[in-house]
């Protein structure tokens, strides 16, 4: 049972509310609220949620409606005419004409451990007003159970409601059972089970039996008295009809072979087909030792056997004391709840034929359909596989003469034996190349995952500027009463700049009954003011006729509380999230999108923020400093990783710093105000926070064109170097008209008789002895086109002729060199050349007659003659 039974919970006592709100409800999210321990009862398509606890509240008393819609969920505040009671661990039922409902048991402020008749209420929707029942307060009546909570109470659609055990506190547990005729509000008590029980469920199968599941039972061995939590391997009925209990036991689930795990304080809702489904709870322990589910189990009553299922989607928080209702028959709504100090404020809905967990009812179809898809999907591939397999089949052999000229011209790329080279030395250069291109590989690919896993930082730039912008200041004043604007005491805020301009006009109230900030420490009423000056509001670093250095706010209120606090928060313009909270119009325009706006919402409700947030006491002075930064952040897109312009996204943000000195007990003498703070840039400069990558494919090139570079190095110190071609890929592999063109270039500038290629047809003495008798003339001029040709191709293909046209032009132009010892001449000394008159290059294959030299071999040298 938990602690407060007997206590009542200080109101100072922080309590951390978490929103999750896993069902996505943009309209409302934020103005859930955050409690748990409600009272709750379905109509229809509606769950009406009463009272409940909350992190400043131990007993509420506002009434909710939560209404499923096709695609969504609609809430409202139900009216209330006359003030209902503060109830906590309540049980609530709608009558079967819909128009009233009935508060039964629970605990408040002024029955809390009180031996008094059962609470009842009844609200009536229609005239929007409660009634209580005469005898709340009759100590003397008979024949009525004792107000309690933790209790269960079914209704059966019809006059009855079937009232079991619950409690008072800790040691007072009940194994009563009465039913309650809601038709003249008198009990009946029925035969009682002898188990002592709290925090357990009572569903109503269509059969009229009552199945009591989980909770914590009191159990006496040899006098001791002891709790332990109910079994699951079994479960207590109530034959409504028989009048009579039983125990059914229970079979594990099929597939693991186990049963639930045993809770109290859970849910439980009973689907068409008589299956109980149960979520959530707690293990019933004291508070230091307590433990909270959110497993689902699902109980079949026709054959008494549990399911655990393998639920999908994203489960909700652990808690217990939720409200929960099968809506529409098919999806559980499980909203709020609590876990310790933790109070919850979502909805979550589970899909009964999914068995997942749901964002949106999108989800649901999706689901349902993922597995008809994901078959149609199987055979669209497989047909599509074997079309692409026919249609490869049948370009390779429509097309096989190309695909022999393609294999044949990658095996000429690849091999390329040297003449006189073996074949073991090629085929080893092969196997090197495919080695080293292999490691090329591995740090090409280390380089790219090294870009894509790349950590990203970020840059600090600033720039000195004699201007910088102002932020939004938001000041919220807890535990200041408000007495009317036109008393001194009024919570209030007066700003002016050190240069004694007035910044007032820029303040402005905030309607709280919009949104209320939530604080923790609950000082009292809170009203809040927000300082959103103009654009062109600038802060400047001199003096002279500008605005000043500084802002300086004074804030006033009730002098003589001491207890109250300021709240002082501040934001960039563009990401001041008051400005759409409080419908603000203005030329700023704020770029948060909606979910950050409720995220922020729910955070401030649940005094969860800290980034630039601090508290002012009164009687200090404070100073505050700002830095307003663009933060440039990386989107996430492929071309981030290339490293070359970014793509970003610009978000104002805000860097603060503050400091307060302690209240001075002389301050409301010499001041009429309660306070004062100034708040100054931290420095006149404009800062951008840009987010890069660590490591990107640009920075990688430079490392990869160096491995590149080593692994050709050693290659070729291995096998030689081999000079490349100067053709590219795209003069090698061009076809049809692009390669004739090429062809046809080198015929018409190239012109060479058919044999005389050089290079490709090495010139022999052979080929002029086959070519029979061949006059030197003749001879001359086909070594003189062959180096001719040679010649033109070098050109073109291999060397660049500047420094030959330059001497060119200097030779033709230039005067010729004096002469002198500082001018040699550089004639031949043995007069003109003498050429040979017919011409070319004759004078080199004159007869002559061959020495022989000390290095020449004799054989050699004897065929040389020979042939000479």
């Amino acid at each position: 049972m938990k602690p407060s039974l007997g206590l009542l919970l200080l109101a100072a006592l922080w309590s951390a509310s978490l929103t999750h709100a896993y069902f996505y409800v943009p309209n409302f999210m934020s103005s859930l609220p955050f409690q748990g321990g409600s009272a709750f009862a379905s109509r229809g398509s509606s769950l009406f949620i009463y009272g409940g606890e909350n992190s400043t509240e131990s007993y509420t008393s506002n009434m909710y409606q939560l209404t499923q819609t096709a695609t969504s969920y609609t809430w409202q505040k139900v009216p209330q005419k006359s003030p209902g009671p503060p109830n906590r661990y309540g049980q609530a039922v709608i009558s079967s004409s819909g128009s009233t409902m009935m508060l039964l048991g629970g605990m408040s402020a002024t029955t809390n451990n009180q031996a008094l008749p059962l609470q009842l209420y009844s609200y009536n929707f229609d005239q929007q007003t409660w009634s209580s029942w005469a005898n709340n307060n009759n100590t003397n009546v008979t024949n009525v159970p004792l107000n309690r909570q933790l209790f269960s109470a079914t209704y059966d659609n019809s006059s009855t409601i079937y009232i079991f055990g619950g409690a008072l506190n800790q040691s007072a547990v009940f194994s009563d059972f009465y039913a309650l005729d809601t038709s003249t509000f008198t009990f009946t008590q029925l035969q009682s089970p002898n188990q002592p029980r709290y925090g357990h469920t009572a569903s109503l199968l269509s059969d009229g039996k009552l199945v009591v599941i989980g909770g914590v039972v009191l159990t006496n061995n040899n006098g001791q008295t002891g709790s332990s939590l109910a079994t699951m391997q079994q479960v207590l009925i109530y034959d409504t009809k028989a009048r009579a209990w039983s125990v059914q036991a229970t079979q594990p689930d099929s597939t693991t072979g186990t049963y639930p795990s045993t809770r109290s304080a859970h849910n439980a809702v009973v689907t068409s087909d008589n299956k109980i489904v149960v979520f959530g709870g707690d293990n019933g322990a004291d508070m230091r030792n307590r433990m909270y589910l959110n497993a689902v189990a699902i109980l079949d009553t026709t054959s008494w056997t549990w399911t655990i299922p393998a639920v999908g989607g994203i489960p909700p928080s652990r808690r217990s004391y939720a409200v929960g209702g099968l809506l529409d028959g098919e999806h559980l709504t499980v909203a709020f709840g609590s876990a310790l100090n933790t109070y919850y404020n979502d909805i979550n809905t589970f899909s009964l034929s999914s068995s997942s967990w749901l964002q949106s009812f999108d989800d649901s179809e999706s689901s349902s359909s993922s597995s008809g898809a994901s078959a149609g999907l199987i055979a669209g591939v497989t047909i599509a596989g074997v079309a692409l397999l026919c249609i490869i089949l049948f370009l390779l052999w429509r097309f096989q003469s190309y695909f022999r000229w393609f294999v044949v011209r990658i095996h000429h790329d690849i091999w390329k034996p040297r003449t006189g080279e073996p074949i073991w030395a090629e085929t080893a250069r092969i196997v090197c190349q495919v080695f080293l291109l292999f490691i090329f590989a591995l740090f090409l690919a280390f380089v790219i995952r090294q870009a894509i896993y790349s950590p990203n930082v970020t840059q600090r730039i600033e720039e000195s500027a004699a201007q910088v912008e102002v932020p939004d200041v938001r000041f919220c004043f807890d535990g200041f009463p408000s007495y009317g604007p036109n008393d001194p005491r009024e919570p209030g805020v007066v700003c002016q700049t050190d240069t004694g301009y007035s910044c007032t006009n820029f303040i402005q109230p905030l309607n709280m009954s919009i949104f209320t900030p939530t604080f923790a420490s609950n000082l009292g009423g809170v009203s809040c003011y927000l300082f959103r000056s103009d654009a062109s509001f600038l802060m400047t670093s001199t003096s002279g006729a500008n605005n000043g250095s500084r802002l300086l706010f004074s804030f006033f209120g009730d002098p003589a509380i001491t207890y109250g606090r300021v709240h002082v928060s501040v934001y960039p313009k563009a990401m001041d999230p008051n400005v759409k909270v409080y419908n603000i119009n203005d030329d700023i325009p704020v770029i948060m999108s909606d979910f950050d706006v409720l995220t922020w919402q729910n955070n401030e409700r649940n005094d969860i923020s800290t980034s630039n947030i601090y508290e002012i006491e009164p009687s200090t002075y404070s100073a505050l400093s700002y830095s307003l930064v663009d933060h440039r952040y990386l989107q996430s897109v492929g071309w981030n990783y290339v490293g070359f312009a970014p793509i970003t996204n610009s978000t104002p943000e805000i860097e603060s710093t503050f400091r307060a000195e302690a209240p001075n007990p002389s301050y409301a003498q010499t001041h009429a105000d309660i306070g004062f703070m100034a708040v100054y840039p931290d420095a006149y400069a404009t800062f951008i926070d840009r987010e890069v990558k660590m490591y990107t494919l640009l920075n990688g090139l430079g490392f990869v064109g160096g491995i590149f570079g080593l692994l050709v190095a050693v290659q070729a110190w291995l096998f030689g170097f081999r000079p490349q071609s100067p053709w590219g890929v795209v003069h090698r592999w061009s076809v049809g008209d692009m390669k004739r063109s090429l062809l046809r270039g080198l015929q018409t500038n190239f012109r060479t008789s058919g044999s005389d290629v050089p290079l490709v047809n090495p010139l022999l003495r052979a080929d002029s002895e086959s070519r029979g008798y061949e006059p030197e003339a003749m001879r001359l001029a086909r070594v003189e086109e062959r180096m001719h040709t040679l010649e033109h191709l070098f050109k073109a293909y291999y060397v660049d002729d500047e420094i030959f046209r330059s001497l060119d032009n200097a030779t033709k132009t230039m005067p010729p060199s004096p002469g002198g010892p500082l001018f040699p001449s550089e004639k031949n000394p043995g007069g003109p050349i003498q050429r040979s008159n017919t011409g070319g290059f004759s004078h080199m294959f004159n007869r002559r007659q061959s020495f022989s030299s000390i290095n020449s071999d004799s054989n050699s040298q004897q065929h040389l003659n020979e042939r000479v």
